[in-house]
């Protein structure tokens, strides 16, 4: 309790609200999230008799909303953002309570399918929010206290879904963690920021006027093809770890929560490690760092042959995750201005959706080429990570590090 009150008071007045509630939310959506999210490809898999093409779906659904943030964030200009984040996280949570009602693998994965493309659509609002709510000096350390709180959630969720699952069918679990997850959102309405800016938007702004960040911003536009290449090395391996998982060695639910406790740990020690990493050092030298941890989750799939040994690359996962998390979100608020911080976002999300749609169906067709098998698709995303870090260094990302926020 008193460390608590510590570290409150560590925090600026004008951010402890804000914290409160963001930290109360980020609990609720770990418990929320761990409880379901670790064992949808392996239910679809062995439950349902899913195909690599069906679970890269899971993958896409993010994608397909992101295709839409430009359109949202145009929409939200000069508005206050808190609702664009609050409604489509309450919708697309609320979507899933249908899983009781998910008997078949079409109806698993449509399911899923809407809820992840309507929640996404809530990501660039969440960014601008959270700008507004802590400073920049601060910030980066600040969301990585939430996230850990998210993972300690995630940890718990995972462990206690892992062993419920062995005895209840996932119609029942399922629906009973997104309880926790609408409740988060909830939380997360309260959190309290600044009003939107009074001036009203200029009455030449388009919809397209958004992406002119690309050609107007050399340091963003590096950034935002760097975290293509990443992004688009993790999406084509995607489908094909169930694969491995399920058909090779034969994992059970347990395990699955292990795993899943095991990357959510090591991704309480990125939030922390990485969040002061940020604030010292800026996005570009950490996702840097990022490719280096990332590659041993390829490696360590590429040669496994126990599920014991997964556990190395699910602490990988948790490192990168964090990093990348991070990373992401930081990168558009410190791009952009204030009133412009969801654009960037907008933009980034538009960027993914571009990668995402057709990554995880690309790596499944990889791993039906004879000389590639599923193991080879990881050696490619490797490929895919060491190109992203040479772009990087050769195109002087690690000169462009300064914070350039107004």
């Amino acid at each position: 309790m008193e460390s608590a009150r510590r570290l409150l008071n560590g925090i600026p007045s004008s951010s402890r609200r804000p914290f409160r509630w963001d930290a109360l939310a980020g609990l609720l959506v770990g418990l929320f999230s761990g409880g379901m999210f670790p064992f949808l490809g392996v239910i679809a898999r062995e439950k349902l008799h899913a195909s690599a093409y069906a679970i890269g779906l899971f993958g896409v659904s993010g994608s397909i909303g992101n295709l839409f943030s430009p359109v949202l964030a145009h929409h939200s200009r000069n508005r206050a953002k808190l609702p664009y984040a609050v409604w489509p996280f309450a919708i697309g949570r609320a979507c899933l309570l249908l899983m009781a009602l998910a008997v078949t693998a079409p109806i698993f994965i449509a399911i899923t399918f809407i809820a992840q493309a309507i929640a996404a659509l809530g990501g660039p609002p969440y960014a601008a929010v959270i700008r507004d709510a802590y400073p920049v000096e601060r910030r980066g350390y600040l969301m990585g206290l939430v996230r850990v709180l998210v993972v300690a959630g995630a940890m718990v969720g995972a462990m206690v879904a892992g062993q419920v699952l062995a005895h209840v069918s996932y119609r029942w679990v399922f629906p009973a963690a997104t309880v926790l997850g609408l409740v988060s959102v909830a939380a997360f309405a309260r959190i309290g920021v600044p009003a939107a800016p009074e001036e009203p938007a200029p009455a030449e702004a388009r919809l397209w006027d958004a992406f002119k960040v690309m050609k107007q911003d050399p340091a963003f536009r590096l950034y935002a093809t760097c975290f293509y290449l990443y992004g688009f090395g993790n999406l084509i391996t995607g489908p094909l770890v169930p694969l491995i998982q399920v058909d090779e060695l034969h994992i059970t639910p347990q395990w699955v929560g292990y795993l899943a406790t095991t990357s959510a740990a090591f991704s309480m020690i990125g939030y922390l490690y990485w969040g002061r990493f940020l604030d010292r050092h800026g996005p570009f030298r950490m996702m840097l760092s990022v490719y280096g941890v990332i590659a041993i989750y390829a490696i360590t799939y590429y040669f496994a042959h126990s599920v014991p040994v997964l556990l190395i690359a699910a602490a990988a996962t948790g490192l990168a995750w964090s990093g990348g998390d991070l990373g992401y979100i930081n990168a558009a608020m410190r791009f952009g201005k204030r009133d412009h911080a969801a654009a960037y976002a907008s933009v980034f999300a538009f960027l993914q959706a571009c990668r995402g749609i057709p990554a995880p169906f690309i790596g499944a067709a990889l791993a039906n080429v004879s000389f590639i098998g599923t193991r080879g698709v990881f050696l490619i995303s490797l490929c895919c990570w060491a190109a992203a870090a040479v772009v990087m260094v050769t195109r002087g990302g690690l000169r462009m590090e300064g914070a350039r926020e107004e």
